[in-house]
C-alpha cells in the first residue's frame, strides 16, 4: 500500500462579463481537468414559507464589498456576519468528473446591494451608496478525495449534493475572475451603533 498523495485536481474558471440595461449578468464555466472528482458550490438551501418543502436557490449569491473597493460576488460559503452564529451555512454542490465542465449564469440587478444568505437584503436605509473599482466573481470547489470527504444528495435539489470534510473551510479552494468598471457603486450594508 502506498502513502503517496493522489496530485490536486486542476480546476478552472472562465467568465464572461456584461452590462445590459440595470443587470450585469456573468457567464461562467468551470471546469475540472482532473484527477479525481471535484463538488462545485452551485447553490443554497431554500424552505418554502408556506409549505416547508425544501428546495436549492440556483439564483442565490454572496455579494460583499471587498477591502480594495471591489464587489465579490460569490458562490460558495458566505463569510460569517458580525454576530455569532450556531449553524454555518454552506452552499450545496454539483460534483464534476474529470473532464466535465459546469456552465452557469449569474444575473444581478443594479445596483449591487451586499446580501447573503445570513443577511438577505433589506430596508435600503439600512445601506450606503460607495463606489467601486470593479467586480470579482468567485467559485468555491473542494476535492473529493480531502480528508473525511462525504457528499449527500441534498434534499429538494435534484443532482446538488451537501458535503461534509474533517477540514472543510480548509480544504475548500476558490476560483476568481477579476473585473475592473467604472461608474459602478454598491450599496453597502451600514455599521451598526
Amino acid at each position: 500500500m502506498s502513502d503517496v498523495a493522489q496530485p490536486a485536481p486542476r480546476v478552472t474558471l472562465q467568465c464572461k462579463p456584461e452590462k445590459s440595461g440595470n443587470e450585469l449578468s456573468f457567464s461562467y464555466t468551470v471546469t475540472n481537468e482532473g484527477p479525481g472528482d471535484v463538488y462545485v458550490a452551485d447553490a443554497f438551501h431554500r424552505v418554502d414559507p408556506a409549505t416547508h418543502t425544501p428546495s436549492a436557490d440556483r439564483d442565490a449569491v454572496v455579494i460583499a464589498l471587498q477591502p480594495d473597493s471591489y464587489a465579490l460576488v460569490l458562490r460558495g460559503i458566505p463569510p460569517r456576519p458580525p454576530y455569532p452564529v450556531t449553524r454555518p451555512i454552506f452552499p450545496l454542490t454539483h460534483r464534476l468528473r474529470p473532464g466535465e465542465r459546469l456552465d452557469r449564469r449569474v444575473l444581478i440587478p443594479l445596483p449591487l446591494a451586499e446580501t447573503s444568505p445570513y443577511q438577505p437584503y433589506g430596508n435600503v436605509r439600512d445601506y450606503v451608496l460607495k463606489p467601486i473599482d470593479g467586480v470579482v466573481l468567485a467559485v468555491d470547489w473542494i476535492a473529493a478525495g480531502s480528508e473525511g470527504f462525504v457528499a449527500t444528495p441534498a434534499v429538494g435539489a435534484e443532482q446538488l449534493f451537501t458535503i461534509h470534510a474533517t477540514n472543510l473551510l480548509r480544504d475548500m479552494r476558490r476560483l476568481t475572475s477579476r473585473f475592473p468598471t467604472r461608474g459602478l457603486s454598491i450599496l453597502q450594508r451600514a455599521p451598526k451603533g
